[in-house]
C-alpha cells in the first residue's frame, strides 16, 4: 500500500468532477438547496436592520424567537443535503438518473449527520476564534467526514478519525479544495446579498445565491472523499455506493 499513500490528490480532476456532477444534476441540487436554506433565508430577512431598530416591534421579537429554531432546522437541512450531494455524485459517476425521493429519504443517516454537523460547526467556530488557523486545520482534516458516514456507514467519531487518516499526506490540497471552496462561496454569497435590505428582497436574494452556490460545497466534499479513497485503493464497490443512497435498481449495461 506504500504506492497509493505517496500519490497526491489532483486538484484539477476534483474541480472537473464537481462541475460535471453539478451540470448533470443542477436542477435537483439547486431546488434541494433552496428548500433546505429557506428557513435561514427567512431569518436573515427578519434580522436585517435588527441592530438598528432594537426590540421595538413584533417583527423584532419574531426574529429573535425564530433564530434558534432556524439553527435547529438548518442542522437537519444541512445533514440531509449532504446525503443528497452524495447521491448526485454517485449517480453521475454511474451515468444514471437519481433514485426516487422516498429512497433518498430512507438512505440518509440523519441522526449521525446532524450530530457530526454540530461537532464540525462547533469545532471549526472555536478554531476560527483562536486566530483562524486552528479552525482551518480542523475543517481541513474533518470536512469530508459526512461523506464517510454515508459511504462507509461509520459513526461520528469513527468518521472523523477516518477523515483525518485520509487527509493526512494531502493536507494542503484538501485545504485548497474543501475549505477553500466553502470560504469562497460564503464570501461570494455575502457580497451579493450585502446591498439588499428588507425581508422579501433579502430572502429572495439569499435563496437565489445560496441555491446556486451551496451545491458546490456539498459536491466538493463528496468528490474529495471519493478521490482520497481512490488514492488508497479503498473506494467502496459500485453496489455499496448504490446501496448507500437507497438506489435498489439493478444496474444494467452502460
Amino acid at each position: 500500500m506504500s504506492g497509493p499513500h505517496k500519490r497526491s490528490l489532483a486538484v484539477g480532476a476534483v474541480a472537473r468532477d464537481v462541475i460535471s456532477a453539478y451540470r448533470a444534476h443542477r436542477f435537483f441540487l439547486i431546488t434541494a438547496a433552496i428548500i433546505v436554506l429557506l428557513p435561514q433565508a427567512l431569518v436573515d430577512g427578519l434580522l436585517d436592520g435588527l441592530e438598528v431598530e432594537g426590540l421595538h416591534s413584533a417583527r423584532d421579537v419574531a426574529a429573535l424567537v425564530a433564530a434558534p429554531l432556524t439553527v435547529i432546522v438548518n442542522l437537519f437541512g444541512q445533514a440531509f443535503y449532504a446525503g443528497l450531494a452524495a447521491a448526485a455524485v454517485i449517480e453521475w459517476r454511474a451515468n444514471r438518473p437519481l433514485p426516487g425521493l422516498r429512497a433518498l429519504l430512507r438512505s440518509v443517516p440523519i441522526g449521525r449527520l446532524v450530530l457530526l454537523d454540530i461537532v464540525l460547526t462547533v469545532g471549526t467556530a472555536i478554531g476560527l476564534v483562536l486566530l483562524i488557523i486552528p479552525g482551518l486545520i480542523f475543517m481541513t482534516f474533518f470536512s469530508i467526514s459526512p461523506a464517510l458516514v454515508k459511504f462507509e456507514h461509520r459513526g461520528v467519531w469513527d468518521s472523523m478519525r477516518r477523515g483525518r487518516e485520509l487527509v493526512r499526506g494531502n493536507f494542503w490540497r484538501v485545504l485548497l479544495i474543501v475549505p477553500g471552496t466553502i470560504i469562497v462561496t460564503e464570501i461570494a454569497a455575502s457580497l451579493i446579498s450585502e446591498p439588499f435590505h428588507g425581508l422579501a428582497i433579502v430572502t429572495l436574494v439569499d435563496l437565489a445565491t445560496d441555491g446556486l452556490l451551496q451545491p458546490f460545497e456539498g459536491l466538493v466534499i463528496v468528490v474529495t472523499a471519493l478521490a482520497l479513497l481512490e488514492l488508497r485503493g479503498e473506494t467502496p464497490e459500485e453496489e455499496e455506493l448504490t446501496a448507500a443512497i437507497g438506489d435498489v435498481r439493478v444496474s444494467g449495461p452502460r
